[in-house]
């Protein structure tokens, strides 16, 4: 994700003369931002970059993710990288999605997933579309005996500050 929201983004820089260790702000900057809520069940460990940046990997049952958060203006960057559950369904991946882009707003997002379901893709489009993004562009390499890996780019349908 690129292009973050500026306001959001601002929650992942530390505040000049904050003292707190680099695990508590982290913590803060989780809770701040609505990370947390992404997998409410995951064991978080994060941690907060000085004067900013973050940093996340979480933990639930089977499920694993990480965030990495690089805030300033001009170039901002977050990523989202998850393996969800071999019990989730396609509903699981595209709210997990959801969520992720919305702790950010970015402008750009990219996409890839890989799934046996054929109408992933399509899901997260819709939802990516209800987010104010719309999908530029499309790749998909299917493997016949394990499913298919699916790349998306989309834009916001208007400009952010």
């Amino acid at each position: 994700m690129t292009e973050l929201d500026r306001h959001l983004a601002r929650r992942f820089f530390k505040m000049i003369g904050d003292c707190k260790t680099r695990d508590l702000a982290g913590k803060e900057m989780t809770e701040l931002t609505g990370i947390d809520d992404i997998n409410p069940s995951a064991f978080i460990c994060d941690f907060a970059f000085d004067p900013c940046g973050y940093s996340m990997n979480g933990i639930d049952g089977d499920r694993y993710s990480t965030i990495h958060v690089t805030p300033e203006d001009g170039y901002s960057y977050a990523s989202f990288d998850c393996v969800g559950s071999v019990y989730d369904d396609d509903v699981d991946i595209v709210e997990t999605l959801k969520k992720a882009v919305q702790v950010f707003k970015p402008t750009t997002v990219s996409i890839s997933t890989t799934s046996n379901s054929r109408e992933v893709w399509t899901k997260v489009a819709r939802a990516m579309e209800l987010l104010g993004l719309k999908c530029r562009t499309f790749a998909m390499d299917e493997f016949p005996t394990v499913g298919s890996v699916v790349f998306q780019t989309f834009t916001a349908t208007t400009r952010r500050k």
